[in-house]
């Protein structure tokens, strides 16, 4: 471990960090915020997020089987969106950022919400959800709505592959209307797995997260985007058996790969299991 001076990208000021000797990987830590982030990666890497993101046996990056968890995923976006509605005491018009396959659109259509959009970076993704009757425009926030147009702009597991955070917020911002909601769902570098785990944390993950946050750090980033009435907390996810054992495999190969053999010629697989896996979601008001 060495120090050297870096620009954090939420202090966006030159300050002292510690670097994280990773294979792979190039980390550092604000020593005034406590952001760590990947430095050797300076712009997004659109390249990866094809079918195979969403569809493959790689236990460390992308997802196991996007397409055979939709079910189970709309249970933990029913959730969340549930406390949404409670926090914004209604339901508005809700963009996704990064909304991937539309799950959160398609549970937020059927619990009634209005005016949904996604904005989604991959090329199949968007394809996908726009086949599935879904207003998705392709590529980044950046621009791409009016001032004032959203109640709520939400980002599940999302800010984590965006090298300029703060910036990100800031269009969020933007585009909400006064009284309008952020959510956020993202790993927390702060939190107990990643604590326990240190270099193993299965959130590390070269070339699609850049950025760490812990609770106190993105409470800080969404002070300076200009939110306020800023509230952190730990958050779960309800995941299928198969896809738990499956990103077991990162730590014991072996083992997990037997037991996925046979749990997958068993209804057993689609057991839904609410689990807490070292995220933080953020809320956060435009006032």
């Amino acid at each position: 471990m060495r120090k050297a001076k870096l620009v954090c990208p939420t202090c966006k000021r030159a300050v002292v960090k510690k670097f994280w000797a990773m294979p792979r990987y190039r980390l550092a830590r604000c020593s005034t915020c406590g952001l760590v982030w990947d430095f050797s990666i300076t712009r997004e890497d659109i390249d990866i997020y094809k079918k195979k993101y969403f569809a493959n046996e790689d236990s460390k990056g992308g997802y196991a089987n996007y397409f055979e968890g939709m079910r189970v995923n709309r249970r933990t976006f029913a959730d969340r969106l549930v406390k949404l509605e409670q926090k914004l005491g209604k339901k508005g018009k809700l963009l996704d950022v990064g909304c991937a396959l539309g799950e959160c659109l398609i549970e937020a259509k059927n619990l009634g919400w209005k005016g949904i959009e996604g904005v989604e970076l991959s090329e199949f993704a968007c394809r996908f959800a726009r086949n599935r009757g879904l207003k998705i425009k392709r590529g980044v926030l950046g621009n791409s709505y009016a001032a004032n147009s959203f109640d709520a702009v939400v980002y599940q597991d999302v800010i984590e592959h965006i090298p300029d955070p703060v910036g990100e917020l800031k269009k969020a911002r933007r585009v909400l209307r006064h009284g309008g909601i952020i959510f956020l769902v993202t790993p927390d570098i702060g939190g107990f797995w990643s604590k326990l785990l240190g270099a193993r944390w299965y959130h590390f993950k070269p070339r699609e997260h850049l950025i760490y946050f812990s609770q106190s750090s993105m409470r800080s980033a969404l002070g300076k985007a200009g939110f306020s009435k800023i509230e952190t907390a730990g958050t779960y996810h309800i995941l299928s058996i198969e896809y738990i054992v499956n990103r077991l495999k990162y730590y014991f190969p072996s083992a997990c790969g037997m037991v996925l053999a046979i749990l997958r010629k068993t209804p057993l697989k689609d057991i839904p299991v609410k689990s807490y896996t070292g995220e933080l979601e953020a809320w956060g008001k435009k006032l």
